[in-house]
């Protein structure tokens, strides 16, 4: 009886700890899209866009350093007609140690593999 509970211990203590990995690894992507957002939201405002929406957030676990995303992006002034105004923006970011910048302005997206491909340089047909 022992040596079943043993095994029975073993085995739930190998899933619980397979489970924290997950959800630990889920939370680093997770802070990765997000700090990787926030240094493009803030390289926008600093040029004068009012509000931005992220449309998609990419990444390509072969270039761990890259990220791509798209905005949308409303600048602080109106149109003739009084609306204002709205850019699509893709964006490639890098990663500077533990911080992204921006690396260029680049085609809009919100499809994963035309992302993928603005990430790698690749031509793709509109």
């Amino acid at each position: 009886m022992c040596q079943r509970q043993r095994k029975s211990t073993v085995s739930r203590v190998v899933i619980l700890l397979f489970l924290c990995g997950l959800a630990l690894a889920s939370g680093a992507c997770r802070s990765t899209q997000s700090s990787a957002e926030k240094a493009a939201e803030e390289y926008l405002k600093i040029r004068g866009i009012r509000e931005v929406a992220f449309d998609l957030f990419y990444s390509d676990p072969n270039i761990p350093d890259k990220a791509y995303v798209s905005v949308t992006a409303t600048h602080g002034f109106l149109s003739s007609e009084g609306k204002t105004q709205q850019e699509f923006l893709g964006l490639i970011l890098k990663r500077e140690g533990e911080e992204w910048q921006v690396e260029k302005i680049t085609a809009y997206t919100k499809d994963k593999n035309q992302a993928g491909m603005i990430l790698t340089d690749k031509k793709f047909a509109k």
